[in-house]
This record gives structure tokens, C-alpha cells and sequence, in this order.
């Protein structure tokens, strides 16, 4: 039955294949998020996604504290050396995400910098990192906030889940964060569209319904 929920395509714009070390994938989160603001975690996501030449020490030990590298050292963990195309992939799509994001105008407050963030991340398929930034806010927050939060998060791990092969899981949080962000009005959070993001998805959700697989990118999410 497992084998039969799993995906035999791949969504354009998604990556078909294994999730990885959670360790690894943990590390790369942390930095990603952290180099929208920080100029260190920054230089180190340039590093990883160049691979060129060694790193600078503060840089080396920048990757040192997420354990990406030992202190000292020049290359990626053994552990992590098997995946490091995707490493740099992935750090080659967070850099991408820190540019969008410190285009953008300073947010007001903690919220709109996070929701900032969400969309920034999102708009490179960095969807791991979306939840983890939106969760932050959400378990603050309260009311039609709280609402929207949850599915805009549940959304985003609908589509993780879609780049490792999950439709199953896709389908269910798909539908449940759906359902919550057409239970809210459209302006509950700033600078994220939530009308645009419902029509976005809607054919992902009917798709998964009828057990397909669905074609297109996934949407990028717009601020307001």
C-alpha cells in the first residue's frame, strides 16, 4: 500500500528524490534562515554553493557551528560529502532567497519580517524553511492569525512532502491548509496574498484528489 502512495513522476520544479539526513537538512535550514539577516550565515551559504577555493576562518567556522564542516577543515563532514550536489543546490536557492528578501523594504514588525521571510523562501522551493519560520510566529499567535499561519504552514509541507515523493501526505495538508486560509480573510497577514495563494493551489489540491500527479511548478506566493 505504501509503495502504490508514492510518486512515479515528478512535478516540474520539485525534486524527486530522498529527503535528506535530517541532521543535514536541519543545518541547511538554519543557515538559509539565518543568512536573511546575517551577513556571516550569508557568506557561508556563498561558500557552499560555489564550493570554491577554502573558506575564510570566519566563514569555516561559521559552517563549523551548524556542523556542516569540521573546525579547521575545508570540506563537508564525511557524512555529508555523499550529497554534496545538493548542498550546494540547496544553498544556491537560499542565497537566492536572501537577495529577495533584503530587496525588499524593512517589515514593521516581527510578523511581516517573518511572513517576509515565508514568501522569500517559498519563491525558491525552500519549503522546510518556510514552516520553520512561520511556526515561529504561530505559536504566538492568536485568532484569525493563528488560523492563517497554520495554513499557510500546512500548505508548505504539503509541497515538502510533494518534492519527496509523499502524495498522500501532500494531499491531506494541502486540503487542511486550504481549508483554513479560505476561513480567513484575505488581508489577515501582511504582505502575503492569501486570495492568490488559494487560486494558485487549487489545481494541485484537485489534482492529488483524483490521485494524480499535478503538472506545473508550484506557485509562487506574492506579497502585498
Amino acid at each position: 500500500m505504501a509503495r502504490s502512495q508514492r510518486r512515479t513522476g515528478s512535478v516540474r520544479g520539485l525534486v524527486d528524490r530522498p529527503a535528506l539526513p535530517l541532521p543535514l537538512r536541519n543545518a541547511l535550514a538554519e543557515l538559509a534562515i539565518a543568512a536573511l539577516e546575517d551577513d556571516g550565515a550569508a557568506a557561508a551559504l556563498s561558500w557552499l554553493a560555489t564550493g570554491e577555493g577554502d573558506p575564510a576562518p570566519a566563514v569555516a567556522a561559521r559552517l563549523a557551528s551548524v556542523h556542516l564542516i569540521d573546525p579547521g577543515a575545508r570540506t563537508l563532514l564525511a557524512l555529508h560529502a555523499p550529497h554534496a550536489s545538493r548542498v550546494g543546490d540547496h544553498a544556491r536557492r537560499a542565497t537566492r532567497a536572501v537577495t529577495a528578501f533584503r530587496d525588499r523594504p524593512a517589515a514593521p514588525d516581527a510578523l511581516a519580517r517573518a511572513i517576509r521571510h515565508a514568501v522569500a523562501l517559498w519563491n525558491e522551493h525552500l519549503f522546510f524553511e518556510v514552516h520553520e519560520v512561520l511556526e515561529a510566529v504561530w505559536r504566538t499567535a492568536a485568532g484569525d492569525t493563528r488560523q492563517a499561519l497554520q495554513g499557510v504552514i500546512q500548505i508548505a509541507v504539503a509541497f515538502h512532502h510533494l518534492a519527496h515523493g509523499n502524495q498522500r501526505g501532500a494531499r491531506s495538508l494541502l486540503v487542511e491548509g486550504r481549508a483554513r486560509v479560505a476561513s480567513v480573510p484575505a488581508d489577515t497577514l501582511p504582505g502575503l496574498d492569501l486570495q492568490a495563494l488559494l487560486g494558485a493551489t487549487a489545481s494541485f489540491e484537485a489534482a492529488l484528489a483524483s490521485g494524480q500527479l499535478p503538472d506545473g511548478a508550484p506557485p509562487r506566493v506574492l506579497g502585498r
